[in-house]
């Protein structure tokens, strides 16, 4: 009986298979399980090493056909690939001997292998003698049906995600339709559907096509496939469609493009059209199509040798790839740079784009569209890096040209061409002489011509060159804008571009760098490695190179200001830990750094402060020898004037020194000795960095032998003994004004010292404390009425306490300065309000004595109770330069938290400097308050009065910082700010809707109707205009509901004469719009009642006499009411129900009285006001209603 392949699987079974083979025995396979099938199939793969055609047995082929179909269901993979390893063995012996046999082994094993659970290198070798069998011409006979049969089965190669046996089944499938090419259209239907079902099927389709691409049968069936996917595709979606298909026919375009663009450019079109398609996916398909289509014909032409036409029609596709940058989707014109980017790096661009394209990445920096910055940030460096490629490179440089080299370069080119001029000229009046020949002159002017045409071709790409460079300035200038950006890939790229132009010395590249360092202390964690990973690879990676690394960060230190510094020192300090574990920091860079020290050859200031910086990371550096070599370079200052900055920085450097050895503790000593030596040998220097260098110096004194000892010598040598407690006003000024200055402020350094001692000297005390009950145990009863423990060490903090606050400034050696700092204050405001003298920078000496002041407060309480109220007079001085003020501020934040108690009820003086006149008072005042709120040290709701003025303020730091302290508070107490809005309302000076409309966002949705409820009060009291008007703003940002909205119903006659300004009215117009688009349509009477109101807001209504009427009423029928209700109350004590109904119905009664009178008196009232007089007392009745029945 002969074998035919069936249209289904089960066909087989079923009678009209009756002329042909047919399964008719009885499936046994779903009783065994899997020892026994294994067991069954290795009896087969005996039987069929002795009988080759043994399939023919329907006992045998039976059981295999149940097999197969039981595995389809429930998937075996050892049973299934054993099956596979037989069948493919088996049936390579079946061909071209056994048709029969082959043909029942063919058909069992396609079905096993579009099981697609399998999978493995039995699979794929199975496919490969399919593959074998398709080159042997082995399937040309099967008929209709096992053609169509196999080939519905190899279609599912489109689906497979195994890249293994996917590129063998593509194969197969590439040769089935070259062989049997009247399914085709079965096979474009079915990639059509697998676009619009499969997400990840456009790779195998992508190579399938590349296949037919190769194959001279399948050429045109690529283009039509294409074609069709396009068109069809195309025409199924519209701009908000979001399907699949759209999604994958994008993909198809790009990966098909890439690999066979010749395909597309014979094509172009039947695709250029799809530009006028309203989907954007469409649009940034054909987008990379043409991409990747220049890239084509910019390779081919320079193979070729520059052919004119593909050239030609590569500048035509550019120019249209240029155009769509203005396209309406940010997502189109994002990827049209990302394209003109790609050509710019596989350098397909002719040099006559470059000025177009340059100025289109320029322009699009400034995109509404994150996405589109990204890729214009993007486009930038690859226009960079095809310059520096073009113009510098080939030049035989490395790094970039600085436009002062291409001026000078440009010039002498005209020099040279105006030479090359006048040589010509030379030799045609000698040629005109006779003498030279005609040859000659030839030879020479051909050689005049290819030298000044070599000449004018570089002078042209010099000019090129230099408006790159000119543009440039402009684009650092948006990228250093971008680099505040609150979009991370605006900051991550702009630093990418930096550290590229930084890398290749590009001469404004500096600036780049500058503003990249401060980035390390951005919140976004991810732009904070790109900081650190950027720094290490343009300055640390080369670990060979420890010269050049020590020269350039040097270099980098020189021109740093003191935020960039403290930047800086965090990136450093940053390496080898867990901020950046994978980027290690040269081990011997220290060493190579201290070969200069003392050296004339660089900045020793910067180069010292490098030093600090690395005894930071590890303070093992510093040994003997070092510290001799400090000692040593001390000695030499002290023959001649010292640079206070290297004093400074040496003493940091010195407070590193591990001390522990005594070697170490005894050159410390020497050298902290030397140090002191200088401060009193110079005290009457004129340099101002003499007083950072006293802090750092004041500050290793406690780690030295006896310091209370070196501080007294210290102040004694400076002239200021323990009896000159009270010199004369006279006296003081006979002292130089400096010495005074450097005196006074030793002084408070040496309070800040004392202060840090006795802190940790409370907390020695506190853990002496400890200790002692730990080793006593629990007390006895006795013992803690008598204080125990406990009261024995807080009498040793009430002493310390004692001696902080009374003795160390008030009767020490202090106490010759205490009075003095507050004589110099108090005669400068004298001399400010007599001289009327307006924010002129006061000496150094009035600025110390401040600094010292507060110093002092801080160590002493009763003194800060003394002089706090100076401090305030200070700060709201208008003559007092913001110098002063600041410092105020600062100490004022610091006494707040040192004495709560005392300062708690000045503190709010601080919020006048708010609106002071300075800019840098009110960002000042406004981190202090910042700091103070957020940590609890004042409360909240009297600055969030004063605060929010501040977002409309014009120094562009100083609103970013209060949205900072708006966004941190509502984090914090999440209704803070709307229970603060009243106060703001009122603080606003003026109509300020740039203020009103950020505050909205920060209200709470649960507490608009209470807002509402209050704005509404103050709107009916409020004679201010500007006020006014604010509430009227506000209303149109608060996100008002339904209930909000019956507030401002319920309150309408308390500001309905507001209404007259028309301001107000064009609000509350502008508020029903906005009403009429959010609120629910089962609101619509209630806006609809409310619009009524504010359009007739002027005309006299039902409301206004009903007030008349009640405010005439009301004194003479309120005293009899309350005597009525007495009399009722009293008769009512027994608990009578029915009396108190009684009394409400009468009450009732009463009241529609009362409405009734009312109505009868209102006359001579419009239609209009009718309509609103009966909705008013409609909705009146039923809120009394309600109210009874509660």
């Amino acid at each position: 009986m002969n074998f035919h392949f069936p249209g289904t699987y089960t066909e087989l079974r079923e009678h009209h298979f009756l002329e042909n083979y047919k399964v008719k025995s009885k499936n046994q396979v779903t009783q065994m399980d899997e020892r026994l099938i294994l067991m069954r199939i290795n009896q087969f793969q005996d039987g069929f090493n002795q009988l080759t055609t043994l399939i023919e047995d329907s006992q045998y082929f039976d059981f295999l056909y149940y097999l197969v179909e039981h595995l389809d269901s429930h998937p075996n993979q050892k049973v299934q690939l054993q099956l596979v390893e037989i069948l493919s063995f088996q049936i390579q012996k079946l061909y071209p001997d056994h048709p029969q046999s082959f043909k029942m082994t063919l058909f069992l094993l396609l079905n096993v292998l579009q099981q697609k659970q399998i999978q493995g290198q039995q699979v794929r070798r199975a496919l490969k003698i399919l593959q074998q069998l398709f080159n042997l011409n082995a399937f040309h006979d099967l008929g209709r049906e096992g053609s169509r049969y196999i080939f519905d089965l190899i279609k599912m190669a489109l689906e497979i995600k195994d890249a293994q046996i996917r590129e063998v089944w593509i194969d197969i499938l590439i040769q089935a339709i070259s062989l049997w090419q009247s399914y085709d259209l079965n096979l474009k239907n079915r990639i059509v559907h697998l676009m619009y079902e499969q997400d990840s099927v456009v790779s195998n389709i992508s190579k399938f096509l590349l296949g037919c691409s190769k194959n001279e049968k399948l050429k045109q069936y690529t283009v039509d496939q294409i074609i069709l996917l396009v068109n069809y595709i195309t025409e199924k979606s519209t701009n908000q469609t979001e399907s699949l298909a759209v999604k994958n026919l994008k993909e198809l375009l790009s990966q098909t493009s890439k690999e066979m663009p010749r395909v597309y450019y014979q094509q172009l079109s039947a695709f250029i059209g799809l530009y006028d398609n309203e989907n954007y996916h469409i649009r940034n398909g054909l987008s990379e199509l043409i991409t990747n289509v220049i890239e084509y014909l910019i390779k081919e032409s320079k193979d070729q040798d520059s052919d004119e036409l593909q050239l030609a029609n590569a500048n035509n596709l550019i120019k249209q790839l240029i155009d769509r940058h203005m396209d309406k989707t940010a997502l189109c014109r994002s990827n049209v740079l990302q394209c003109l980017s790609q050509l710019l790096n596989a350098n397909c661009v002719p040099k006559q784009h470059l000025q177009t394209i340059f100025a289109i990445s320029s322009s699009r920096l400034r995109d509404i569209s994150g996405y589109v910055r990204k890729s214009s940030l993007q486009l930038l460096k690859s226009i960079v890096r095809y310059y520096r490629f073009l113009y510098v490179q080939s030049q035989g440089r490395q790094n970039f040209w600085s436009l002062i080299e291409v001026d000078e370069q440009i010039s002498r080119n005209k020099e040279e061409l105006q030479n090359i001029h006048k040589d010509f000229e030379e030799m045609d009046k000698q040629f005109q002489n006779g003498e030279i020949t005609q040859e000659d002159l030839n030879e020479s002017v051909k050689f005049i011509k290819k030298k000044a045409q070599e000449t004018i071709k570089i002078q042209e790409y010099l000019e090129e060159y230099r408006q790159f460079l000119q543009g440039m300035k402009t684009v650092i200038t948006q990228v250093l804008q971008l680099c505040q950006s609150k979009m991370q890939a605006d900051v991550i790229h702009s630093i990418k571009l930096f550290s590229y132009l930084q890398k290749y010395h590009y001469e404004f590249a500096n600036q780049g760098l500058r503003r990249m360092i401060l980035l390390v202390w951005s919140q976004d964690k991810t732009i904070q490695q790109e900081v650190i990973k950027k720094f290490w690879k343009l300055f640390l990676r080369d670990t060979k190179k420890n010269k050049q690394v020590v020269l350039s960060i040097i270099e980098i230190i020189s021109k740093s200001n003191l935020k960039e510094l403290i930047s800086l020192e965090k990136i450093i300090l940053s390496y080898e830990t867990e901020q950046a574990p994978n980027y290690k920091f040269p081990s011997k860079i220290f060493y190579t750094l201290w070969e200069y020290f003392g050296s004339q050859d660089i900045d020793q200031r910067s180069m010292l402060i490098f030093v600090r910086i690395m005894l930071t990371r590890s303070s093992s550096y510093l040994n003997l020898e070092k510290v001799a070599q400090i000692y040593n370079l001390l000695q030499k200052y002290s023959k001649k004037n010292p640079d206070w900055i290297i004093i400074k920085e040496l003493a940091i450097i010195l407070s590193k020194l591990d001390r522990t050895q005594g070697q170490n503790q005894a050159n410390f000593n020497k050298s902290i000795d030397l140090l002191i030596i200088l401060l009193i040998k110079y005290q009457n220097s004129q340099d101002m960095n003499y007083f950072s260098a006293c802090d750092s110096i004041i500050q290793l004194v406690p780690n030295a032998e006896n310091p209370e000892l070196i501080f007294e010598t210290l102040l004694q040598d400076l002239g200021f003994k323990q009896n000159k407690m009270d010199l004369e006003v006279e006296e003081q000024k006979k002292i130089e004004e400096i010495h005074l200055a450097h005196a006074i402020y030793i002084a408070g350094s040496v309070s800040l010292q004392l202060l840090i001692f006795i802190d940790a000297t409370h907390n020695l005390l506190k853990n002496l404390k400890n200790e002692r009950e730990k080793q006593i145990g629990k007390e006895q009863e006795i013992d803690k009425i008598q204080g125990g423990v406990e009261g024995e060490f807080e009498k040793l903090h009430g002493k310390v306490d004692e001696i902080q606050d009374l003795k160390l400034i008030q009767q020490n050696l202090l106490s010759v300065f205490s009075p003095m700092v507050k004589q110099i204050l108090e005669e400068c405001l004298n001399q400010m309000e007599t001289e009327e003298t307006i924010s002129r920078q006061q000496p150094p000496i009035v600025q110390v004595s401040l600094i010292t002041m507060c110093k002092f407060m801080c160590l002493s309480e009763s003194y800060c109770r003394e002089n706090i109220q100076m401090l305030f007079n200070i700060m709201k001085s208008p003559l007092v330069d913001q110098v002063m003020k600041n410092n105020v501020i600062i100490s004022i934040g610091d006494l707040l938290h040192r004495w709560p108690n005392t300062i708690q009820k000045f503190h709010k003086q601080i919020y006048s400097n708010l609106s002071d006149t300075s800019a840098a008072v009110r960002r000042v005042t406004l981190l202090v308050l910042t700091h103070l709120i957020l940590n609890d040290m004042v409360k909240s709701k009297t600055s969030l009065s004063h605060i929010p003025i501040l977002l409309n303020d014009p120094h562009p730091q100083i609103p970013a910082m209060a949205r900072y302290f708006l966004n941190e508070l509502s984090k914090k107490e999440q209704r803070a700010i709307s229970n603060a809005i009243p106060d703001i309302i009122q603080n606003v000076q003026d109509q300020n809707e740039n203020v009103l409309s950020q505050i909205s966002q920060y209200i709470d949705k649960s507490q608009v109707e209470s807002i509402v409820d209050k704005l509404i009060t103050i709107l009916g009291t409020s004679k201010n205009q500007y006020e006014i008007k604010n509430i009227s703003i506000l209303f149109n940002y608060i996100n008002l509901t339904q209930n909000s909205l019956q507030k401002l119903l319920d309150g309408w006659e308390e500001y309905r004469e507001k209404l007259r300004d028309e301001f107000v009215f064009s609000q509350f117009i502008n508020l029903i719009k906005k009403l009429k688009r959010t609120l629910p349509q089962d609101a619509k009477p209630l806006i609809e009642e409310y619009e009524m109101k504010v359009e007739h807001h002027d005309k006299e209504t039902f409301e206004n006499r009903r007030r008349e009427k009640i405010s005439k009423k009301k004194n003479v029928k309120q005293i009899q009411i309350e005597n009525n209700n007495d009399k009722e109350q009293q008769e009512n004590k027994g608990g009578n129900k029915l009396q108190q109904q009684q009394l409400k119905k009468k009450t009732k009664k009463k009241r529609e009285e009362e409405f009734m009178e009312l109505e009868s008196d209102s006359e001579e009232i419009s239609e209009q006001s009718l309509v609103i007089k009966k909705q008013t007392s409609q909705r009146r009745k039923k809120n009394m209603t309600k109210d009874e029945e509660e």
